[in-house]
């Protein structure tokens, strides 16, 4: 009894400090957000009002067009008012110093243009420049943009153009792009105004070559994983090491703990416990308003698990042998995990697999425990369970906004309410598997071997 109590107190504990790192995160972590374009919003209109030339920007559109030779050539389209433009129009010099003015004053994503023009082409101020070593050459004459993609800390890069559009070089196609862009084959699009394509992401990819055939394809994802590869294990190995090792420390107390109540007490009294839990979790994402999205399904799924098990192991304990228990375990995550990547439009198919790796970690102590008490082999089911973290954080890999330390702290805390979530699934696997006149497979093989 005490020892059920204690884990659900470090349970209620755990989960409330796992909510401070977020929340009290200082704003200084990240720099300052930058304009992907300068002179199509904000910032060229404040330029405009310091050099006494007062302006509104009506509509704008930035459009890059990445080269053959691997450089960029950006054209940015501000469509102004009527008495800033006909300003312009008389003095384009007056229209170099501001929209200069606007680059070396404010926080511009750009800072390496080279032939910077600027003209009027009616009420349209138009300014072209360009950047070199946008892109490399990948396998299969792919054209790897990496210029968006960042490997460190990085303020946000917002879209102050109404429409960004980014091509390749003439008559080529776009293999690969970020889930918020909008593509049509040959272009990746952002929109101020479109939900989620507001900013641009700073693991940033874009791939294009001759032509939308299957090789080509694979050789644009082949280019990106060497590309990307070496920044992936590196990230990874500092934001897992540590919680894995924690882990691995976690679950083997958990094992030296539970070998001292090797007692005949039942699952029924266990299982309600387990329910609770299940509850709990249930009550805690109904206050975070966790309505949607392919992580909160599974993280829905993981509560009716555990009201589930609790309620079964104490109605019917007879029920649940080791096959049983680690089909439920896993199975209707696997199936949940595969259905939301496929069906929900615009979600990244890898947040199922990280919501999955927590949840599944979660209900695997259940079958743990049972083949613990029974003898059997426990090697697979610890592996699996001393691998969630690695599988956790290989979506965010590599590691960009509050970095490497920030993330693997959050792992930290997750490990720990994993545990004190586990202990008390093992406890009831381990009531399940001690059964008194369960039949035992002849030649000494368990039913948790098979």
């Amino acid at each position: 009894m005490r020892s059920r109590t204690l884990a659900l107190v470090t349970l209620a504990l755990l989960v409330a400090l796992a909510g401070l790192p977020v929340g009290n995160a200082p704003a200084e972590a990240r720099p300052p957000p930058e304009a992907v374009c300068g002179v199509c919003g904000e910032a060229f209109e404040e330029a405009g009002d310091a050099a006494g030339v007062p302006l509104t920007v009506e509509s704008s559109t930035l459009r890059v067009r990445v080269n053959d030779d691997r450089s960029g050539t950006w054209t940015a389209r501000v469509e102004l008012d009527g008495g800033s433009a006909a300003t312009f129009r008389e003095n384009p010099e007056q229209l170099d110093r501001v929209v200069r003015g606007t680059f070396d004053d404010y926080r511009v994503f750009t800072d390496d243009r080279r032939r910077l023009e600027t003209r009027m082409d009616g009420d349209t101020a138009v300014v072209t420049f360009e950047v070199p070593e946008m892109a490399s050459r990948g396998y299969g004459d792919v054209l790897v943009v990496d210029y968006f993609h960042d490997d460190g800390v990085r303020g946000t890069v917002y879209v102050d153009a109404d429409r960004f559009t980014v091509t390749g070089p003439e008559g080529s196609s776009l293999l690969t792009a970020p889930a918020e862009t909008r593509t049509n084959g040959t272009a990746a699009v952002w929109s101020a105004a479109d939900e989620g394509a507001s900013s641009i992401g700073s693991q940033t990819y874009l791939t294009f070559g001759p032509d939308a055939g299957l090789a080509t394809t694979a050789a644009a994802y082949a280019s990106l994983a060497a590309d990307s590869g070496p920044g992936v294990l590196t990230n990874l190995a500092w934001v897992a090491v540590v919680p894995t090792l924690v882990l691995i420390v976690g679950v083997l107390l958990v094992r030296q703990f539970d070998r001292r109540f090797d007692d005949e007490r039942g699952a029924r009294r266990f299982g309600p416990p387990v329910a609770a839990l299940g509850v709990m979790w249930g009550l805690c994402l109904l206050v975070v308003q966790a309505f949607s999205g392919s992580a909160a399904a599974v993280a829905w799924l993981l509560a009716l698990q555990l009201v589930a098990l609790g309620v079964v192991s104490a109605a019917r304990p007879e029920a649940l042998g080791f096959r049983r228990l680690v089909a439920a375990a896993v199975g209707p995550q696997v199936a949940l995990a595969v259905a939301t990547a496929i069906s929900m439009p615009g979600a990244n198919p890898w947040v199922s697999f990280s919501a999955f790796a927590l949840a599944t970690a979660i209900v695997l102590f259940l079958p743990l425990g049972y083949a613990a008490r029974r003898g059997g082999s426990t090697r697979l089911l610890s592996l699996a369970i001393v691998a969630a973290p690695t599988a956790f954080a290989l979506p965010m890999v590599p590691v960009g906004g509050y970095g490497v330390l920030f993330v693997g702290l959050l792992l930290v805390v997750w490990v720990l309410v994993t545990l004190a979530t586990g202990s008390l699934v093992y406890r009831l696997g381990w009531a399940l598997g001690g059964r008194t006149g369960d039949r035992r497979p002849s030649g000494g093989t368990t039913d948790a071997a098979t």
